[in-house]
């Protein structure tokens, strides 16, 4: 099966009226198939067309009826977003306000450990410095460092 034979039974809604789409299109000449193909899809189309109207109809009578109500239920909903969005802004200030404060204490801690690797620096200098005058007091040498010590 072609595309063109699928696309002629992809709207019809029983097997029988595809088949009989299909039998019609096979058993005639080119000029009655495709009349008969142009008579079924108008067909098909006023079919659809008075389904939508109907829609459209049904639709309007739903709509005229509940105009009232969804304008008090619009309000609602409107009053109810609003309100909300309202409470996400006020989250959302506090929210900055923290975060600031944060960025604050981290540049503090960042600096204070800076800091205290300095300190940790020196003190091992210092510790270092006072290993070796202890080993060399304990040497009976004249010089600074001693190599037998």
């Amino acid at each position: 099966m072609d595309s063109k034979e699928f696309f002629r039974i992809s709207e019809c809604e029983s097997a029988k009226e595809m088949w009989d789409t299909l039998k019609a299109t096979h058993e005639s000449t080119t000029k009655i198939k495709k009349s008969k193909t142009r008579s079924q899809a108008r067909r098909k189309r006023r079919q659809s067309e008075k389904g939508i109207n109907l829609c459209f109809m049904a639709k309007k009578e739903d709509d005229s009826s509940n105009i009232s109500s969804s304008n008090s239920s619009n309000a609602e909903n409107y009053s109810q977003l609003l309100q909300v969005f309202q409470e996400t802004h006020e989250e959302a200030n506090r929210l900055a306000l923290l975060n600031n404060r944060l960025k604050g204490m981290n540049n503090w801690l960042e600096n204070r450990v800076k800091s205290l690797e300095e300190e940790l620096e020196n003190s091992k200098t210092d510790f270092e410095n006072l290993e070796i005058l202890y080993k060399n007091s304990s040497c009976k040498c004249d010089s600074l460092i001693c190599e037998n010590c």
